[in-house]
């Protein structure tokens, strides 16, 4: 499995009391997706299914447009865990046009990931990466919660690509991260100015080792400064996070083994 999207709730901003009761499911509803989750978290996903669409019916009975896009979201993302993508892509347009109708922004970031683990899945990393940029720029205009919820599935990405001899897309995907940032920017919140920072110094780490695997005649004094680049901001990375990630040791083992670059990084 790549993705885990199976939360009935959280990274919710608030609002207005219309738009909260508006972005809340029917108690009935909640109930299903709630034990649903547990099914799917226990590896039960034949069980877990058929309780997400036992959930998305009662939303449809019930008028619960909030239950019905949270149905669909975890019914995507749940299929895209079985490899089921002609299903999960189709479940999770459902989902998205239910979460911009009603204004569920928080919806629509999970939704918008949940495409990028399918495209992954496809190996259209071109097409992920644009799925990530998109969660994260909406991301970036409402909290902190969601910035690093998508980062924490970014960098499992990035590792993915790499453990499957596909480097080259981490140029795209670096690409994309730091374009979140720049398109984010306009409407960004002052208090974001560190998670964006953040998010495109994560970018600026990934680019470096695309370039390094699709570049095959780069001279060894630029193979020495992207690689350079590319270990400082994994470092940068590392120290602002605690080592939430443990990028510098992803990267370095990437140009060593991966890159056969095998000169001391340290």
């Amino acid at each position: 499995m790549l993705t885990n999207e199976t939360e009935s709730s959280g990274e919710q901003s608030p609002g207005d009391d219309q738009t909260l009761n508006l972005l809340q499911p029917d108690a009935e509803v909640l109930q299903l997706l709630r034990e649903g989750a547990t099914l799917a978290s226990a590896q039960d996903l034949p069980a877990a299914a058929q309780l997400y669409e036992d959930a998305a019916a009662a939303a449809i009975q019930a008028e619960d447009r909030a239950g019905f896009g949270r149905a669909m979201a975890q019914l995507a993302a749940l299929e895209e865990s079985r490899g089921s993508i002609e299903r999960a892509f189709a479940c999770n347009q459902e989902a998205q046009e239910t979460f911009l109708a009603i204004g569920d922004g928080a919806g629509l970031v999970k939704a918008f990931r949940v495409d990028g683990f399918l495209y992954v899945r496809m190996e259209d990393f071109t097409a992920a990466a644009a799925s990530f940029a998109k969660a994260m720029a909406l991301a970036l205009q409402r909290d902190a919660g969601m910035v690093m919820a998508t980062l924490d599935q970014v960098v499992p990405v990035a590792r993915h690509v790499i453990d499957s001899n596909h480097l080259s897309a981490l140029l795209p995907l670096g690409a994309a991260l730091k374009k979140a940032v720049e398109s984010a920017e306009p409407a960004q919140l002052p208090e974001m100015k560190d998670f964006s920072e953040l998010t495109t110094t994560v970018g600026d780490l990934l680019a470096p080792l695309g370039v390094l695997a699709e570049e095959t005649s780069l001279t060894t004094v630029h193979r020495r400064k992207l690689a350079a680049r590319a270990t400082h901001q994994a470092w940068l990375v590392d120290a602002l996070t605690k080592k939430r990630w443990a990028l510098a040791e992803l990267v370095k083992e990437t140009l060593r083994t991966k890159l056969n670059f095998h000169e001391d990084l340290d």
